[in-house]
Protein backbone atom coordinates (compact mmCIF):
# COMPACT_ATOMS: atom_id res chain seq x y z
CA UNK A 1 0.00 0.00 0.00
CA UNK A 2 1.11 3.30 -1.60
CA UNK A 3 1.29 6.13 1.51
CA UNK A 4 0.64 9.66 0.20
CA UNK A 5 3.89 11.54 0.20
CA UNK A 6 3.82 14.56 2.56
CA UNK A 7 6.47 17.06 3.65
CA UNK A 8 7.89 17.81 6.92
CA UNK A 9 7.91 21.39 8.42
CA UNK A 10 11.03 20.48 10.48
CA UNK A 11 13.23 19.37 7.74
CA UNK A 12 12.14 22.24 5.95
CA UNK A 13 13.63 24.38 8.52
CA UNK A 14 16.79 22.20 8.53
CA UNK A 15 16.91 22.53 4.77
CA UNK A 16 16.48 26.17 4.82
CA UNK A 17 18.90 26.36 7.47
CA UNK A 18 21.61 24.08 5.73
CA UNK A 19 21.16 26.48 2.52
CA UNK A 20 22.43 29.28 4.47
CA UNK A 21 24.76 27.59 5.69
CA UNK A 22 23.64 26.74 9.42
CA UNK A 23 24.65 23.03 9.96
CA UNK A 24 23.03 23.39 14.20
CA UNK A 25 19.57 22.32 13.63
CA UNK A 26 20.90 19.00 11.60
CA UNK A 27 23.25 18.80 14.16
CA UNK A 28 20.75 19.04 17.02
CA UNK A 29 18.28 16.76 15.29
CA UNK A 30 20.31 14.13 15.04
CA UNK A 31 21.06 14.70 18.36
CA UNK A 32 18.04 14.54 19.68
CA UNK A 33 17.54 10.86 17.29
CA UNK A 34 20.45 9.38 18.43
CA UNK A 35 18.31 10.04 22.48
CA UNK A 36 15.24 9.48 21.64
CA UNK A 37 14.59 7.31 18.90
CA UNK A 38 13.23 7.74 15.36
CA UNK A 39 11.14 8.30 13.13
CA UNK A 40 10.10 11.95 13.55
CA UNK A 41 6.34 12.65 14.38
CA UNK A 42 4.57 15.35 13.68
CA UNK A 43 0.78 16.51 13.19
CA UNK A 44 -0.83 16.34 9.90
CA UNK A 45 -3.69 19.19 8.88
CA UNK A 46 -5.97 16.07 7.87
CA UNK A 47 -7.58 14.71 11.40
CA UNK A 48 -6.69 11.34 12.36
CA UNK A 49 -3.18 11.25 10.66
CA UNK A 50 0.50 12.81 11.41
CA UNK A 51 3.62 13.41 8.93
CA UNK A 52 5.97 10.57 9.95
CA UNK A 53 9.79 11.42 8.53
CA UNK A 54 12.51 8.74 8.16
CA UNK A 55 15.97 9.52 8.49
CA UNK A 56 19.34 7.39 7.82
CA UNK A 57 22.82 8.71 7.85
CA UNK A 58 24.50 7.60 5.10
CA UNK A 59 28.33 8.24 4.59
CA UNK A 60 30.43 8.43 0.98
CA UNK A 61 29.23 5.43 -1.04
CA UNK A 62 25.67 5.70 0.19
CA UNK A 63 23.63 5.83 -3.72
CA UNK A 64 19.70 5.63 -2.18
CA UNK A 65 17.91 4.58 0.37
CA UNK A 66 14.32 3.33 0.15
CA UNK A 67 11.93 2.49 3.03
CA UNK A 68 10.17 -0.98 2.87
CA UNK A 69 7.45 -1.60 4.94
CA UNK A 70 6.72 -5.29 5.71
CA UNK A 71 3.33 -6.26 4.33
CA UNK A 72 2.82 -6.88 0.66
CA UNK A 73 4.77 -5.26 -2.21
CA UNK A 74 3.51 -2.65 -3.62
CA UNK A 75 2.47 -2.95 -7.82
CA UNK A 76 3.68 0.64 -8.30
CA UNK A 77 7.47 0.20 -7.88
CA UNK A 78 10.10 1.21 -5.63
CA UNK A 79 10.15 5.12 -6.93
CA UNK A 80 7.36 5.55 -4.00
CA UNK A 81 9.60 4.16 -1.17
CA UNK A 82 13.33 6.39 -2.01
CA UNK A 83 14.13 8.57 0.18
CA UNK A 84 16.03 12.24 -0.92
CA UNK A 85 19.51 13.31 0.08
CA UNK A 86 19.07 16.40 2.47
CA UNK A 87 20.72 19.23 1.03
CA UNK A 88 24.71 18.46 0.20
CA UNK A 89 25.14 16.43 3.70
CA UNK A 90 24.59 12.41 4.29
CA UNK A 91 21.24 12.45 5.84
CA UNK A 92 18.66 10.40 3.79
CA UNK A 93 14.90 11.07 4.31
CA UNK A 94 11.36 10.17 3.13
CA UNK A 95 8.57 12.00 4.41
CA UNK A 96 4.63 10.24 4.39
CA UNK A 97 1.06 10.85 5.89
CA UNK A 98 -0.50 8.23 8.04
CA UNK A 99 -3.32 7.06 10.06
CA UNK A 100 -2.14 8.10 13.61
CA UNK A 101 -3.67 4.65 14.78
CA UNK A 102 -1.15 2.69 12.61
CA UNK A 103 1.28 0.22 13.74
CA UNK A 104 3.54 -1.10 11.42
CA UNK A 105 7.05 -2.48 10.72
CA UNK A 106 9.46 -1.59 8.47
CA UNK A 107 12.85 -1.74 6.95
CA UNK A 108 15.69 0.03 4.95
CA UNK A 109 17.72 -0.88 1.87
CA UNK A 110 20.77 0.54 1.43
CA UNK A 111 22.10 0.85 -2.31
CA UNK A 112 19.32 -0.62 -3.16
CA UNK A 113 19.87 -1.96 -7.24
CA UNK A 114 16.04 -0.79 -7.16
CA UNK A 115 14.83 -3.94 -9.59
CA UNK A 116 10.83 -3.96 -9.48
CA UNK A 117 9.49 -6.89 -7.33
CA UNK A 118 7.63 -9.18 -10.46
CA UNK A 119 6.19 -11.51 -7.13
CA UNK A 120 5.93 -11.91 -3.13
CA UNK A 121 8.89 -14.35 -3.89
CA UNK A 122 10.85 -11.68 -5.11
CA UNK A 123 10.59 -9.56 -1.56
CA UNK A 124 11.19 -12.76 0.79
CA UNK A 125 14.76 -13.16 -1.78
CA UNK A 126 15.63 -9.36 -0.70
CA UNK A 127 14.66 -8.85 2.81
CA UNK A 128 17.81 -10.59 4.46
CA UNK A 129 19.90 -7.95 2.61
CA UNK A 130 17.90 -5.06 4.61
CA UNK A 131 18.49 -3.39 7.94
CA UNK A 132 16.25 -1.89 10.10
CA UNK A 133 16.10 1.57 10.84
CA UNK A 134 19.72 2.71 12.99
CA UNK A 135 17.75 5.59 15.14
CA UNK A 136 14.69 3.83 16.48
CA UNK A 137 15.50 1.44 19.71
CA UNK A 138 11.84 -0.41 18.87
CA UNK A 139 12.51 -3.79 17.33
CA UNK A 140 10.65 -6.90 16.78
CA UNK A 141 12.52 -10.21 16.03
CA UNK A 142 10.71 -11.38 13.01
CA UNK A 143 12.73 -14.76 12.60
CA UNK A 144 15.46 -16.55 15.15
CA UNK A 145 16.70 -19.12 12.78
CA UNK A 146 18.89 -20.16 11.50
CA UNK A 147 19.82 -16.49 11.86
CA UNK A 148 18.12 -13.99 13.63
CA UNK A 149 16.31 -11.39 11.51
CA UNK A 150 14.55 -8.23 12.86
CA UNK A 151 12.68 -5.44 12.05
CA UNK A 152 11.83 -1.86 12.95
CA UNK A 153 8.18 -0.48 14.75
CA UNK A 154 6.58 1.84 14.02
CA UNK A 155 3.64 2.94 16.52
CA UNK A 156 2.05 5.91 15.76
CA UNK A 157 0.70 8.17 19.02
CA UNK A 158 -3.21 6.71 19.28
CA UNK A 159 -2.53 3.28 18.01
CA UNK A 160 -4.41 0.72 19.81
CA UNK A 161 -2.74 0.11 23.01
CA UNK A 162 -2.41 -3.38 24.15
CA UNK A 163 -2.38 -3.53 27.91
CA UNK A 164 -3.17 -7.59 28.08
CA UNK A 165 0.29 -8.30 26.42
CA UNK A 166 1.86 -6.84 29.60
CA UNK A 167 2.63 -9.02 32.89
CA UNK A 168 0.56 -7.85 35.62
CA UNK A 169 1.43 -7.71 39.78
CA UNK A 170 -0.44 -10.19 41.94
CA UNK A 171 -1.75 -12.13 38.78
CA UNK A 172 -1.57 -15.74 38.84
CA UNK A 173 0.25 -17.49 36.42
CA UNK A 174 -0.27 -20.38 34.32
CA UNK A 175 2.13 -23.38 33.69
CA UNK A 176 4.07 -24.15 29.85
CA UNK A 177 5.55 -27.29 29.06
CA UNK A 178 6.97 -28.42 25.52
CA UNK A 179 7.30 -31.73 23.99
CA UNK A 180 7.90 -33.09 20.42
CA UNK A 181 5.61 -34.81 18.56
CA UNK A 182 7.10 -37.44 15.51
CA UNK A 183 4.01 -37.00 13.27
CA UNK A 184 3.08 -40.65 11.59
CA UNK A 185 0.47 -39.70 9.33
CA UNK A 186 3.14 -36.41 8.12
CA UNK A 187 6.61 -37.51 9.10
CA UNK A 188 7.49 -34.87 9.98
CA UNK A 189 8.45 -33.60 13.51
CA UNK A 190 6.29 -31.00 15.26
CA UNK A 191 6.78 -29.08 18.63
CA UNK A 192 4.10 -28.09 20.95
CA UNK A 193 3.80 -25.95 24.28
CA UNK A 194 0.93 -26.40 26.16
CA UNK A 195 0.11 -23.96 28.43
CA UNK A 196 -2.72 -24.82 31.64
CA UNK A 197 -4.36 -22.14 33.01
CA UNK A 198 -3.72 -21.15 37.05
CA UNK A 199 -5.61 -23.33 39.54
CA UNK A 200 -6.16 -26.01 36.66
CA UNK A 201 -7.22 -28.97 37.93
CA UNK A 202 -6.90 -32.42 36.23
CA UNK A 203 -9.94 -34.17 37.61
CA UNK A 204 -11.88 -31.13 37.72
CA UNK A 205 -14.20 -29.15 34.90
CA UNK A 206 -12.61 -29.59 31.49
CA UNK A 207 -11.30 -26.68 30.22
CA UNK A 208 -12.03 -24.85 27.02
CA UNK A 209 -9.28 -25.52 24.41
CA UNK A 210 -7.29 -23.61 21.84
CA UNK A 211 -5.07 -24.83 19.34
CA UNK A 212 -2.86 -22.21 17.89
CA UNK A 213 -0.46 -22.81 14.55
CA UNK A 214 2.77 -20.72 14.29
CA UNK A 215 2.60 -21.13 18.09
CA UNK A 216 6.18 -20.04 18.98
CA UNK A 217 5.96 -16.62 17.45
CA UNK A 218 2.59 -16.57 19.69
CA UNK A 219 4.52 -17.70 22.47
CA UNK A 220 7.78 -15.47 22.16
CA UNK A 221 6.51 -12.28 20.54
CA UNK A 222 3.01 -12.21 21.86
CA UNK A 223 3.12 -13.25 25.17
CA UNK A 224 0.01 -15.31 24.68
CA UNK A 225 0.23 -17.14 27.91
CA UNK A 226 0.17 -13.53 29.75
CA UNK A 227 -2.85 -12.33 27.80
CA UNK A 228 -4.43 -15.59 29.00
CA UNK A 229 -2.83 -15.39 32.61
CA UNK A 230 -4.42 -11.77 32.76
CA UNK A 231 -7.74 -12.19 31.05
CA UNK A 232 -8.33 -15.55 33.57
CA UNK A 233 -7.33 -13.21 36.62
CA UNK A 234 -10.39 -10.66 35.72
CA UNK A 235 -13.04 -13.82 34.94
CA UNK A 236 -13.02 -12.55 31.49
CA UNK A 237 -12.68 -16.01 29.74
CA UNK A 238 -13.27 -19.37 31.26
CA UNK A 239 -10.01 -21.33 32.00
CA UNK A 240 -8.13 -22.51 28.90
CA UNK A 241 -5.71 -25.31 27.95
CA UNK A 242 -3.32 -23.51 24.89
CA UNK A 243 -2.08 -26.09 22.80
CA UNK A 244 0.77 -23.87 20.75
CA UNK A 245 1.90 -26.03 17.16
CA UNK A 246 4.70 -25.08 15.85
CA UNK A 247 6.09 -27.00 12.44
CA UNK A 248 9.27 -28.37 11.57
CA UNK A 249 10.62 -25.54 9.39
CA UNK A 250 9.63 -22.71 7.78
CA UNK A 251 9.86 -25.08 4.47
CA UNK A 252 7.30 -28.01 5.78
CA UNK A 253 4.93 -24.83 7.79
CA UNK A 254 4.52 -23.51 3.82
CA UNK A 255 3.62 -26.89 2.71
CA UNK A 256 1.52 -28.20 5.62
CA UNK A 257 -0.57 -25.28 6.92
CA UNK A 258 -2.02 -24.48 3.81
CA UNK A 259 -5.24 -26.64 3.10
CA UNK A 260 -3.06 -29.90 3.50
CA UNK A 261 -5.51 -33.08 3.80
CA UNK A 262 -2.52 -34.83 5.82
CA UNK A 263 -1.97 -32.07 8.09
CA UNK A 264 -5.81 -32.12 8.99
CA UNK A 265 -5.39 -35.77 9.41
CA UNK A 266 -2.70 -35.17 12.00
CA UNK A 267 -4.92 -32.43 13.78
CA UNK A 268 -7.73 -35.32 14.24
CA UNK A 269 -6.20 -38.49 14.46
CA UNK A 270 -2.88 -37.63 16.24
CA UNK A 271 -2.03 -34.47 17.88
CA UNK A 272 -5.90 -33.39 19.53
CA UNK A 273 -6.10 -37.33 20.95
CA UNK A 274 -3.09 -36.82 22.32
CA UNK A 275 -3.54 -33.74 23.86
CA UNK A 276 -6.85 -35.18 24.93
CA UNK A 277 -5.26 -37.89 26.72
CA UNK A 278 -2.51 -35.87 28.55
CA UNK A 279 -4.73 -32.87 29.88
CA UNK A 280 -8.19 -31.88 30.90
CA UNK A 281 -10.06 -30.55 27.72
CA UNK A 282 -13.08 -30.05 26.84
CA UNK A 283 -14.36 -32.29 23.58
CA UNK A 284 -17.37 -30.10 23.06
CA UNK A 285 -16.59 -28.42 19.39
CA UNK A 286 -18.05 -25.21 21.29
CA UNK A 287 -15.35 -25.38 23.44
CA UNK A 288 -12.87 -25.65 21.37
CA UNK A 289 -11.18 -22.39 19.12
CA UNK A 290 -8.38 -23.07 16.62
CA UNK A 291 -6.62 -20.41 15.49
CA UNK A 292 -3.69 -19.19 13.48
CA UNK A 293 -2.47 -16.01 11.03
CA UNK A 294 -1.42 -16.10 7.68
CA UNK A 295 -1.11 -19.65 6.39
CA UNK A 296 -1.67 -20.36 9.71
CA UNK A 297 -5.34 -18.70 9.89
CA UNK A 298 -6.28 -20.68 6.87
CA UNK A 299 -5.39 -23.58 7.93
CA UNK A 300 -7.52 -22.98 11.19
CA UNK A 301 -10.87 -22.21 8.90
CA UNK A 302 -9.61 -25.84 6.81
CA UNK A 303 -9.81 -27.74 10.09
CA UNK A 304 -12.97 -26.61 10.96
CA UNK A 305 -14.31 -27.49 7.73
CA UNK A 306 -13.10 -30.44 7.61
CA UNK A 307 -13.51 -31.52 11.48
CA UNK A 308 -16.86 -29.27 12.48
CA UNK A 309 -17.41 -32.41 15.02
CA UNK A 310 -13.65 -31.13 17.18
CA UNK A 311 -13.31 -27.59 16.10
CA UNK A 312 -16.20 -25.37 16.92
CA UNK A 313 -14.94 -21.87 16.49
CA UNK A 314 -11.89 -20.57 14.26
CA UNK A 315 -9.75 -17.05 14.61
CA UNK A 316 -8.05 -16.02 11.73
CA UNK A 317 -5.61 -13.08 11.77
CA UNK A 318 -4.76 -12.00 8.04
CA UNK A 319 -5.39 -15.87 6.76
CA UNK A 320 -3.84 -17.01 3.47
CA UNK A 321 -7.90 -16.86 1.99
CA UNK A 322 -6.09 -15.90 -1.10
CA UNK A 323 -4.05 -19.01 -1.54
CA UNK A 324 -3.12 -20.75 -4.00
CA UNK A 325 -2.56 -17.74 -5.91
CA UNK A 326 -3.51 -17.23 -9.56
CA UNK A 327 -2.03 -19.62 -12.58
CA UNK A 328 -1.72 -22.49 -10.04
CA UNK A 329 -3.60 -25.83 -10.86
CA UNK A 330 -5.40 -25.57 -7.82
CA UNK A 331 -8.84 -23.73 -7.60
CA UNK A 332 -8.30 -20.40 -7.08
CA UNK A 333 -9.62 -18.88 -3.48
CA UNK A 334 -9.94 -22.86 -2.69
CA UNK A 335 -10.95 -22.79 0.69
CA UNK A 336 -14.11 -20.28 -0.03
CA UNK A 337 -14.92 -22.00 -2.63
CA UNK A 338 -14.65 -25.07 -0.67
CA UNK A 339 -17.25 -23.19 2.10
CA UNK A 340 -19.23 -22.06 -0.64
CA UNK A 341 -19.86 -25.76 -1.90
CA UNK A 342 -20.25 -27.36 1.83
CA UNK A 343 -23.99 -27.29 4.01
CA UNK A 344 -23.60 -24.96 6.75
CA UNK A 345 -21.87 -26.13 9.65
CA UNK A 346 -21.89 -25.09 13.49
CA UNK A 347 -18.81 -23.28 13.07
CA UNK A 348 -18.60 -19.93 14.38
CA UNK A 349 -15.80 -16.99 12.84
CA UNK A 350 -13.55 -14.26 13.97
CA UNK A 351 -12.07 -12.68 11.41
CA UNK A 352 -9.29 -9.93 10.86
CA UNK A 353 -7.54 -8.63 8.43
CA UNK A 354 -4.89 -4.87 8.19
CA UNK A 355 -5.72 -2.09 5.95
CA UNK A 356 -2.53 -2.22 4.61
CA UNK A 357 -2.93 -5.75 2.95
CA UNK A 358 -3.96 -4.36 -0.16
CA UNK A 359 -3.45 -6.17 -3.88
CA UNK A 360 -0.11 -7.09 -4.05
CA UNK A 361 1.68 -8.94 -7.28
CA UNK A 362 0.62 -12.29 -6.92
CA UNK A 363 -3.00 -11.75 -4.43
CA UNK A 364 -5.22 -9.63 -3.14
CA UNK A 365 -5.63 -10.33 0.31
CA UNK A 366 -8.21 -7.75 1.60
CA UNK A 367 -10.58 -8.69 -1.22
CA UNK A 368 -10.19 -12.55 -0.44
CA UNK A 369 -10.77 -11.88 3.29
CA UNK A 370 -14.20 -9.68 2.32
CA UNK A 371 -15.07 -12.64 -0.35
CA UNK A 372 -14.91 -15.11 2.35
CA UNK A 373 -16.87 -12.96 5.14
CA UNK A 374 -19.75 -12.45 2.40
CA UNK A 375 -19.62 -16.14 1.46
CA UNK A 376 -19.81 -17.19 4.81
CA UNK A 377 -22.56 -14.68 5.91
CA UNK A 378 -24.60 -15.66 3.24
CA UNK A 379 -24.65 -19.03 4.43
CA UNK A 380 -25.97 -18.33 7.83
CA UNK A 381 -22.89 -18.39 9.75
CA UNK A 382 -22.07 -16.03 12.69
CA UNK A 383 -18.83 -14.31 11.93
CA UNK A 384 -16.76 -11.52 14.20
CA UNK A 385 -15.27 -9.23 11.33
CA UNK A 386 -12.71 -5.92 11.63
CA UNK A 387 -10.18 -4.61 9.41
CA UNK A 388 -7.84 -2.88 11.83
CA UNK A 389 -5.40 -0.46 10.62
CA UNK A 390 -1.90 -1.87 10.12
CA UNK A 391 -0.15 -4.45 8.06
CA UNK A 392 0.78 -8.37 7.80
CA UNK A 393 2.82 -8.10 11.32
CA UNK A 394 2.57 -9.44 14.90
CA UNK A 395 3.18 -6.25 16.32
CA UNK A 396 -0.48 -5.69 15.20
CA UNK A 397 -2.15 -9.32 15.96
CA UNK A 398 -0.71 -10.20 19.61
CA UNK A 399 -2.78 -7.19 20.07
CA UNK A 400 -5.99 -7.30 18.07
CA UNK A 401 -5.82 -11.69 19.08
CA UNK A 402 -7.35 -10.41 22.22
CA UNK A 403 -10.66 -8.82 20.22
CA UNK A 404 -10.94 -12.17 18.31
CA UNK A 405 -10.67 -14.65 21.25
CA UNK A 406 -13.13 -11.72 23.53
CA UNK A 407 -15.94 -12.07 20.51
CA UNK A 408 -16.51 -15.74 21.57
CA UNK A 409 -16.77 -14.73 25.27
CA UNK A 410 -19.34 -11.48 24.96
CA UNK A 411 -19.70 -9.70 28.35
CA UNK A 412 -22.65 -10.40 29.84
Amino acid sequence: MNFKNASSKQLLLVETALRNGDSKPLESMIDLFKEEGSPLIEPAINEGNSIITFIYQGDSSTENVTVFFCTAPDEDGLENSMMRKLHDTNIWFKSFEMPSKLRTTYLFSVNDLLIPFTSYSDVIEKIDDYITDPFNKKTYTLRSSPEEFRVSVLELPDAPKQPWNIPRRGVEKGKTKMYQYRSDVLETDHYISVYTPPNYDENGKPCNVLLLFDGWSYYNFAEITTVFDNLSHVNRIPPYVVVMHTNENQNIRDFELPCNQSFQKFLTLELMPWVHKKFNISDSPEETVVAGSCFGGIAAAYAALKAPQRFGKVISQSGSFWWPGKGQDIAEDFLIGNYEQSVKLSIQFSIEIGSLETASLDYDPITAHRKFRDTLLNKGYKVDYEEYIGGHDMVCWRGTFINRLLSFHPKK
